[in-house]
């Protein structure tokens, strides 16, 4: 009589690897608690526990030893296991590059999917510049799935010849190339400047139509924003009370209509006065910030 496949996870399984042995002979076996050596190398590592338990863990070497234990099982399970990689699936990705999130993986076709460390296959895309936050999930049979959330760019920064992303933290984020979109997004200038983008962006929320208008911003001496419209008008703000100032101006602009006649400079600088300069005294605004 033949004995019955094993099952696995209460489902039968449909191969056996192991090897045909003969009938059963009935052998009286000692439970593996009444082996005299077994109980005294139990006995000898909770007396080593006892004594260097504490020891391990203050000097890591618990961790470690965990760490490297959750290694090799990964291997022994990945070697005995059908369940192979075939296919990486991503979403969310819009310029994040390939090779970088493949690097990050660190697999290759034919790995055990179960053999796969998903905590620090996370850990390493959340390293990513672009990367906010992501998970990574096996499909079964031979899927890696992937789901990332991207950082966000609001504004490009000028800083000399060279040019950086500038997500909504103020975080610079280098790029292989532009994101989707990135003409137009603001352009910043002057040193700090995207330390200070989200006050910048703040501001800008109470006066959305100059807001409309804004092709750039100009951080200037570490204390104030220059802030240049689509039509080349420049609005030089105060370095305390921005915020009213420029609620000012929006009031006097429907006015008068400051920012679409001759005026190259609208200077806010000071809080009783409102300085104007003509187009013909201000010299030609170059292509973007500087």
């Amino acid at each position: 009589m033949s004995a019955a496949a094993p099952k696995i996870g209460g489902q039968r399984r449909d191969y056996d690897r192991r090897k045909k042995r003969g009938p059963i002979r009935n052998k009286t076996v000692r439970p593996l608690w009444r082996q005299p050596m077994l109980l005294g190398l139990v006995v000898l590592l909770l007396g080593c526990g006892g004594a260097g338990g504490w020891w391990a863990w203050h000097e890591g070497w618990l961790v470690e030893a965990r760490n490297r234990l959750d290694a090799v099982s990964r291997s022994i399970v990945g070697a005995i296991t059908p369940f192979k990689l075939t296919d990486v699936t991503v979403e969310g990705r819009d310029y994040v590059e390939k090779s970088a999130i493949l690097a990050a993986l660190d697999v290759k076709p034919g790995d055990s999917l179960l053999g796969i460390d998903l905590q620090a296959s996370r850990q390493r895309l959340e390293a990513i510049d672009w990367v906010e936050s992501a998970t990574v999930e096996r499909r079964l049979p031979d899927t890696l799935y992937v789901t990332m959330k991207e950082r966000r760019a609001v504004a490009i920064w000028q800083n000399g010849a060279e040019y950086t992303l500038i997500d909504t933290d103020g975080r610079t984020v280098r790029a292989s190339r532009m994101p989707p979109g990135a003409e137009t997004l603001l352009l910043l200038g002057g040193a700090g400047a995207p330390e200070h983008v989200g006050e910048l962006l703040l501001l800008l929320a109470y006066e959305p139509t100059v807001a409309r208008q804004l092709r750039a911003a100009v951080w200037v001496g570490q204390r104030r924003w220059n802030l240049i419209l689509n039509n080349g008008v420049e609005i030089w703000l105060p370095e305390e009370d921005a915020v009213a100032a420029l609620k000012q101006l929006a009031i006097l602009d429907g006015q008068h209509k400051l920012l679409s006649r001759e005026f190259g400079v609208v200077d806010l600088r000071l809080p009783d006065k409102l300085y104007l300069k003509k187009r013909s005294a201000v010299e030609a605004v170059p292509p973007g910030p500087v």
